[in-house]
């Protein structure tokens, strides 16, 4: 009978399912799955001869197409073509066994296992390589960002709260704060790859199977840490899925929120930060233009996982808990496409901070003029004349209301006029002008600010330096994966040699 009219169906697939559902993403799983499936294939016959449930002459002829298979699409030959109709790429596969090697050996690899568990296993594969790449590429991110950060703890300028001057701090304590919030999507990120690293391999369509199959074996021969324990739960769930997509989109949050404040600190208004010119553009018709565009990709993509984590969440809603069409594929549809996106925002952000050019010069002038050393002078009346926090605070906001350049004026106009202010609130205090002097130093602000994670160099560098220490434990451990995945490719293949040499 035709691979078109599989088991107990007489007819191919209707032309519209053929055209929506089976033939659009055929060609991206020649891409993007048949490697996986052909891995996946060699384990699984290994193991069938290993446990004497395939007989070695028929599983070496299986390994045989197999390793063809794989040698023509590393090739970059465009393999197993389809016909005018067809229903999915694993029938195809399977039937090119058949055509190759007749029914009898060509169907054999499919003992105790279902396209259900193949799925499941290919997702796992696949999302773990996403995974390790984007967690990859966010590592050097990170480690570009902790470069600037480190290189930047003593470079004055002004932080900002609604939009607006705050208080004194340093460009390395604003990327050191950003740093940490992307460290903990990025650990919990690397970390789902403990979770993915289960292997549904023997869960069949989800109920076991009774022959007695070695899932360690596979699940050792493609690179996972385990077995999923139950065969239901390896078929049905996608929540490993979902865990991975609310650690991208927590990242992709946090560069979006970096990326707006590059984006501003670099405009003509503020002039804190710049690009050199292949790092920008400028406009069609305004010659004086340099727009950071880039920044506007990096917002527009990163956020690409939040959109798809909000669909397979709804998608997976109310779905039964078995093997489903739209648990397991429709909900989770735009994955890779986000993940893809992320990791372009993350590589265009290591881009741009790895070229950045600061200039420290208009974040001093900023800070001159911005009147953020207010609340060190309220602190001081509070510190060194015993006055209440509240008391010292209504009182230094009438000086800048009078004194829209209070922080601006010379010291001894500037004690005065506070002395005065203080005396029509009942309180007659000689101020220590060169306390209050200090107090109006951006440097002498910034140095104070020891406590409370705040931004004097010391704190932060000993914030950096347990963040490199992080990131150097995380590197590790993706280095580890890397290899663990590897070595189980080149055990595979030699599982697959031994097959062949005892059918020799």
């Amino acid at each position: 009978m035709s691979h078109e009219t599989p088991g107990r169906l007489s007819r191919p697939p209707n032309p519209v399912l053929f055209e929506l559902l089976y033939e659009p993403g055929y060609a991206q799983d020649r891409v993007h799955v048949l490697p996986f499936l052909l891995r996946i294939d060699a384990a699984h016959v290994v193991m069938l001869a290993e446990r004497q449930l395939l007989a070695t002459a028929t599983a070496s002829r299986l390994l045989t197409v197999n390793r063809d298979l794989a040698a023509r699409q590393a090739a970059g030959e465009d393999l197993l073509g389809p016909p005018p109709s067809h229903r999915g790429l694993y029938l195809l596969y399977e039937n090119e066994y058949v055509e190759r090697l007749g029914p009898e050996v060509g169907g054999t690899a499919h003992l105790a296992r279902s396209r259900n568990d193949i799925n499941a296993t290919v997702y796992r594969m696949r999302l773990r390589e996403a995974v390790l790449t984007l967690a990859t590429a966010a590592a050097a991110m990170a480690e570009s960002q902790l470069g600037l950060a480190e290189r930047h703890t003593e470079t004055l300028m002004s932080a900002f709260t609604h939009l607006q001057p705050a208080q004194p701090s340093t460009l390395g304590h604003y990327l050191a704060g950003v740093l940490a919030e992307s460290m903990r999507a990025l650990e919990t990120l690397a970390g789902s790859l403990d979770t993915i690293g289960r292997c549904p391999m023997g869960a069949a369509a989800g109920f076991g199977t009774s022959f007695p199959v070695d899932r360690e074996r596979v699940a050792q021969l493609l690179g996972f840490d385990t077995v999923a324990d139950n065969s239901l739960d390896a078929v049905a769930s996608r929540d490993y899925a979902v865990s991975v997509l609310a650690a991208a989109a927590r990242l992709g949050v946090t560069l979006t929120r970096l990326a707006l404040d590059l984006q501003t600190w670099g405009c003509h208004a503020y002039g804190f930060v710049d690009w050199p010119d292949d790092l920008v553009s400028t406009s069609s018709i305004m010659p004086q233009k340099r727009n950071a565009y880039v920044l506007e990709n990096i917002r527009g993509r990163a956020v690409a996982p939040v959109g798809a984590l909000t669909q397979a969440l709804v998608g997976v809603k109310n779905t039964p808990f078995s093997n489903s069409v739209e648990a397991g594929s429709e909900s989770l549809a735009p994955l890779w496409g986000a993940l893809a996106s992320l990791e372009s925002a993350v590589r265009l952000t290591h881009l741009l901070l790895s070229h950045v050019e600061v200039r420290p010069e208009r974040m001093q002038a900023f800070l001159d003029g911005a009147a953020t050393t207010m609340t060190a002078v309220a602190d001081l009346l509070v510190a060194g004349h015993g006055i209440a926090f509240r008391t010292a605070h209504d009182v230094v906001g009438r000086l800048v209301a009078r004194h829209a350049d209070a922080a601006s004026l010379p010291a001894a106009a500037l004690k005065e006029a506070l002395e005065a202010l203080l005396g029509e609130a009942g309180l007659e205090l000689t101020l220590d002008g060169a306390r209050l002097s200090e107090a109006l130093t951006p440097r002498a602000c910034v140095n104070a600010a020891l406590y409370g994670g705040g931004p004097a160099p010391g704190p932060v560098r000993a914030q950096l330096e347990r963040l490199r220490g992080r990131l150097s434990v995380l590197t590790d451990a993706l280095d580890a994966r890397q290899r663990q995945y590897r070595s189980a490719d080149a055990e595979l293949d030699r599982a697959v040699e031994a097959v062949q040499g005892e059918k020799a």
